[in-house]
């Protein structure tokens, strides 16, 4: 046997050794094909060519006894050169593979064409002694069209023959009046063109069908998507097989690979709607999947009963591929079962990273454990819980999530209907809407969402989206899935809900020949992000007073002290909001009070002023009255400011002295409370919730004792000022008057 790097194809080293067995051991070539062994085989491909080399068998021993080729290359195995020989002579004419025996056929061939050529009589074709083998497809044809003459004929002749038939009959044996003669003869015509239409309504509905190459088609195993002719996508799983061993695994079967185009994604579309049953290409986006010709069997297939290819469909792919994690980072599945997307997620990041796969059901967890096993998807952790009771602190590491929930499932290919009750769509809907609120809201870390559904209906889908981007506390934006997908895409979603529903994608069967779906992307704002990581920076002092609230004795949920620390935040921008609002008032009242004292004090200050000085200055000029007049007034406001400057310093001295008592309490206060708080271990938090109300009323009870102490001082400073320019008026009358 032959030692070489390319191995022969797979399908016929197996022709070979069923060949060899009915030669040598007899037996029939369909029993030897329909072995449990051989299920993951074409077997009418390897039927074709074994009946094919049994029927020019003795024309190839002449061929290998003129070249003499068995005797020049003994390691070449004769059976598996008989198969390879009546491939290249009387098959496909051509060997797909470069491996060493397909060569070594192929450097024979000029010989082989010169015998059959020279010796025409000695190389002679079964056909000619039984006829040309007719294709299972061509018969098919020719039946068709005699079922439809025979439809035809009957048709133009039997209504002819039932009217004048029952006219005879009417004439003859039952004399009536010409005009229930002509009724009757015309009913007899329509009654019989009426159960010809049935036969043949009835015999459409219950034939067979068949595909391209004259196989029955099992009506029972496709949707009513089928007839549009999806082809059969096949996802590698990178976990256990590369893709080039995937290709030469392929190619060994018979299978011939074809690169995808570098052109446009139309021309990816044409590409693949060109397939024929033994071509293969690689997706245009995913490249882990592979596209075969519609109807491809690999249910029986090694590498799919060893988890190696996953069937999946491109639409669902195009979920990961959008996400598009990178490696090491957390991947959360909120809806996961049966786990295609998650098996896919562990391949994408090589299992390297962490995914989480949430399934709330049991059978269908079961599923997801299953598959996660079987597809070594190790860095994968299923957790048996309802999503929705994940809360904020559970799983902050996630970055990624993927949300694909329950829908109506209207683009899939099993959906009859088209339509959906209102009430069951309300439902769906405000479920889904759910689910994306507290993938927005529950995961700090969160950088993308990729929202997904199966369904084609756009309450399910843009309204869903829409709806949650704009109500989210959380700030979200969608991405644009053209942008994402480099514009190599032709369906997105609709306008009539703005932007955001442009930006969504829609993949329909129709089109892009996969199952009917409907995808968003949605990325975090990072500026909102970092915003929301500042507010949380709250005082050291606040949050162990609220800590100082939490039982000693029980431990208390990480969820449960975050949400604390939220309520500590709003707490201190209330207080803040409420002190800046009492200190505008105060400020205010007290500038109204000043304004209103300087205006009365300097009236009466200036008018005792003048008449003084009025009698000493008669002499002097009605023109310089005004100058002296604003010179008084100028130095009674001095001597007014002159006075609040000192008594607020007296006021700012007598309340810091104040202040430090105060502290200086509290602090004993709180050494003994502290005390206390230690001898008792059994505390409940019951009355830490009765405790807050307390708070609260003596801290407005504060607030209230800070203003009337502010008016007070107000009050107290004014009067006093007013003592000190009476007592500063006498002083200046002595001087004066001595």
């Amino acid at each position: 046997m032959f030692e070489h790097s390319v191995k022969v194809p797979r399908h016929y080293k197996v022709a070979a050794n069923i060949f060899k067995k009915v030669a040598t051991e007899g037996g029939s070539v369909k029993n030897l094909l329909y072995d449990d062994k051989l299920k993951h085989f074409r077997t009418n491909v390897l039927y074709a060519l074994i009946t094919e080399t049994i029927k020019h068998a003795t024309d190839i021993d002449k061929i290998f006894e003129n070249c003499g080729i068995l005797a020049k290359e003994q390691r070449l195995d004769p059976w598996l050169a008989k198969i390879l020989t009546a491939e290249l002579l009387f098959g496909k004419k051509a060997l797909p593979g470069k491996s060493k025996p397909e060569l070594t056929i192929l450097s024979y061939k000029e010989q082989f064409e010169n015998f059959r050529s020279e010796n025409p009589d000695e190389v002679k074709s079964k056909e000619t002694d039984k006829g040309p083998l007719i294709p299972k497809q061509t018969k098919l044809a020719a039946l068709a069209l005699a079922n439809l003459f025979l439809y035809s004929v009957a048709m133009f002749t039997l209504p002819f023959i039932a009217f004048f038939g029952v006219r005879h009959v009417l004439t003859d044996y039952y004399p009536v009046d010409q005009f229930t003669r002509n009724v009757w003869s015309v009913v007899s015509a329509v009654v019989v063109v009426n159960v010809i239409i049935a036969m043949y309504v009835y015999k459409a509905y219950h034939e067979k069908e068949y595909d391209e190459h004259g196989n029955e088609i099992d009506q029972h195993s496709y949707g009513p998507h089928e007839t549009s002719k999806k082809p059969r996508y096949v996802r590698i799983n990178t976990n256990l097989l590369t893709t080039s061993d995937a290709i030469r695994a392929f190619q060994d079967e018979g299978y011939k690979f074809i690169r995808c185009t570098s052109g446009s994604y139309d021309d990816y579309l044409k590409q693949i709607q060109g397939l024929t049953e033994y071509d293969f290409t690689q997706d245009y986006h995913v490249k882990t999947m592979f596209v075969f010709a519609p109807g491809t069997k690999f249910h029986d297939h090694d590498l799919y009963l060893n988890n190696q290819i996953i069937l999946q469909d491109k639409a669902t792919a195009l979920a990961v591929h959008l996400l598009a994690p990178p490696s090491g980072s957390t991947v959360l599945d909120m809806c996961a079962a049966p786990g295609m997307k998650t098996t896919q997620v562990a391949a994408y990041l090589r299992n390297q990273g962490k995914v989480y796969a949430v399934e709330r059901n049991d059978q269908r967890y079961q599923t997801l454990c299953q598959l996660v096993e079987s597809t070594s998807s190790k860095c994968v952790e299923t957790i048996h819980k309802d999503v929705l009771e994940i809360k904020r602190g559970d799983l902050d590491d996630v970055e990624y999530v993927l949300l694909d929930p329950s829908c109506s499932g209207s683009g899939m290919d099993f959906s009859v209907h088209n339509y959906i009750e209102d009430t069951r769509l309300a439902k769906l809907t405000s479920l889904q809407e759910k689910f994306l609120k507290h993938a927005m809201n529950a995961f700090p870390n969160a950088k993308r969402i990729v929202y997904s559904t199966c369904s084609i209906f756009p309450e399910e889908n843009e309204r869903v989206v829409t709806n949650v981007v704009k109500t989210s506390r959380a700030k979200w934006r969608v991405q644009d899935v053209k942008e994402l997908l480099k514009n190599q895409w032709n369906n997105y979603g609709s306008g009539m809900y703005g932007s955001m529903g442009t930006r969504c994608l829609y993949s329909r069967p129709d089109t892009d020949m996969t199952t009917g779906f409907f995808l968003a992307v949605l990325d975090r704002d990072q500026k909102a992000r970092d915003d929301e990581g500042k507010n949380l920076n709250i005082d050291d002092n606040k949050v162990k007073s609220m800590s100082k609230d939490i039982p000693n004795g029980k431990a208390v949920h990480e969820a449960e002290y975050a949400s604390t620390l939220d309520e500590v935040s709003d707490v201190i921008v209330k207080k803040k909001k409420k002190k800046e609002r009492i200190r505008s008032e105060n400020e205010s009242d007290i500038k109204n009070n000043v304004t209103e004292i300087e205006s009365d004090l300097t009236k009466g200050d200036v008018e005792t002023k003048m008449k003084k000085k009025h009698k000493k200055s008669k002499s002097k000029d009605d023109g310089n009255d005004q100058e002296f007049k604003q010179s008084v007034t100028e130095e009674v406001i001095a001597e007014y400011h002159q006075d609040i400057t000192e008594v607020d310093r007296s006021d700012r001295t007598d309340n810091i002295e104040t202040k430090k008592k105060k502290r200086k309490k509290s602090k004993t206060l709180e050494h003994d409370t502290g005390e206390d708080d230690n001898s008792k271990q059994n505390h409940e938090p019951e009355d830490d919730g009765l405790e807050e109300p307390s708070k609260k009323k003596k801290k407005k009870k504060k607030s209230e004792e800070e203003s009337t102490a502010n008016d007070s001082s107000v009050s107290n400073h004014l009067d006093f000022t007013e003592d000190n320019v009476k007592e500063k008026k006498k002083k200046k009358k002595k001087n004066h008057l001595d």
